[in-house]
């Protein structure tokens, strides 16, 4: 009977750990995203440049994708 009250504590145990861990992380990944947003935009905005550059070279040729200018906001 012992055995069995202990496994139940046991097994409650994990199962708090396992809803209130996932929970910490994705709140710790919020906080790094809301911290580094202007970062995490920029590198962004970096990769949108290069999958756009691809396309217009893959399109147009590489000369024409290369004319294009960025516009600065």
């Amino acid at each position: 009977m012992l055995a069995e009250i202990a496994m139940f504590i046991q097994l409650l145990g994990m199962a708090t750990l396992a809803a209130i861990l996932p929970t910490i992380g994705v709140m710790c990944v919020i906080y790094l995203i809301y911290t580094h947003r202007s970062q995490l935009l920029d590198i962004l905005q970096g990769i949108l440049r290069i999958i756009c550059w691809l396309i217009i070279c893959l399109v147009d040729g590489k000369a024409k994708a290369d004319g294009i200018k960025v516009k600065k906001i």
